[in-house]
């Protein structure tokens, strides 16, 4: 069973978000290594992210995004320029030489490429790759091995890859205001979700989805517990970040201060959001998922969902503030 709490330092070390874990991975080979896996959740916005399908809770929504938009925006909101490769299936040849080709300049550069379905249908990274035995050498959740290139073409969706270009010099105050579009688009319903539209609810909307499926008794077991898994675990770096913010922001000046102040507010109702969820996740343990057809467990795992919105709701609105406060404070240095 998961832990109930994230309560020692190698906790920070691993996340359930394998979007989010990948683009930390890659980017431990750039010039930004000393961005930890809770500054990647945070400023991508993956700790702030919920995606859940309105038929069953299945299993894929954690993984559902449109990822050559949303990882080019998470490595954009880093200080990254990217490449994309995502040629639909049945992959043509000459655009499967291209995505190898691109794979490989990003490994010969020494940082990996990420991509996604590699062993298992999550997000890993390649690392690695011998021209004369036609495989490559990735890692992801489930293991770390060679796939051939024969195999790593076998996809019914897209052939995936995101790579790193080159890195820019943004500041910590450019990374946090775009960190903060990028989470309030999300929890609004208004990030770009053209290529799943109507497949699946993101952001506040997303807990009335979850709940009605409950409500009817269609939840799967198994999707209904890893998305529980994945999402709590994500508030739990979501409580981590903005809490990192109050001591990492020294409180020099005027927008200092003003980060400190509203991101300690944020905190305070994000701890009851990851207190709710960790309690879901406990209720439907991943991977056997427990019974959510139980009348008793469903209502409640309702009311935990409730209170989960209600409390990031009021969480989100803090993350308003601080963003209008950032915005009217557009300056990178502030001597005051």
């Amino acid at each position: 069973m998961e832990r109930k709490k994230k309560d020692r330092p190698d906790c920070w070390l691993k996340t359930k978000t394998s979007a989010a874990a990948a683009i930390h991975g890659a980017v431990q080979y750039t010039d930004k290594k000393d961005l930890n896996l809770i500054d990647v959740m945070g400023l991508t916005g993956h700790a702030f992210r919920i995606n859940i399908d309105p038929v069953e809770v299945n299993v894929a929504g954690p993984t559902s995004l449109p990822g050559g938009y949303i990882i080019r925006k998470n490595l954009s909101n880093l200080g990254f320029t990217s490449n994309l490769a995502d040629s639909e299936a049945p992959v043509k040849p000459e655009k499967l030489a291209q995505t190898i080709e691109l794979i490989s300049e990003s490994v010969d550069k020494g940082i990996p490429a990420i991509v996604f379905d590699l062993f298992i249908p999550e997000f890993g990274l390649i690392y690695g790759y011998d021209d004369d035995k036609q495989v490559f050498y990735g890692k992801d959740s489930s293991k770390d091995g060679e796939i051939t290139y024969e195999q790593f073409a076998d996809v019914t969706g897209v052939l995936y890859t995101t790579t790193i270009s080159e890195s820019l010099p943004h500041s910590k105050y450019e990374m946090l205001r775009m960190a903060l579009d990028t989470i309030l688009d999300h929890a609004h319903g208004r990030e770009w979700q053209h290529v799943f539209k109507n497949q699946y609810v993101i952001g506040l909307e997303a807990y009335d989805t979850w709940i009605k499926v409950l409500e009817k008794g269609c939840a799967d077991p198994h999707g209904n517990s890893y998305n529980a898994l994945v999402v709590s675990d994500a508030r739990e770096f979501a409580v981590k970040f903005l809490h990192d913010l109050t001591i990492k922001w020294n409180g020099t000046n005027v927008v200092e201060r003003g980060v400190r102040k509203f991101a300690a507010d944020a905190e305070k109702h994000y701890e009851k959001v990851a207190e709710a969820l960790v309690e879901l996740r406990e209720m439907f343990p991943f991977p056997h998922g427990g019974d959510p057809s139980n009348e008793l467990e469903a209502s409640k795992a309702i009311n935990l969902l409730k209170k989960a919105k209600a409390a990031e709701i009021e969480g989100i609105k803090c993350l308003e503030t601080l963003s209008e406060f950032m915005k009217n404070y557009y300056a990178e240095k502030w001597i005051h």
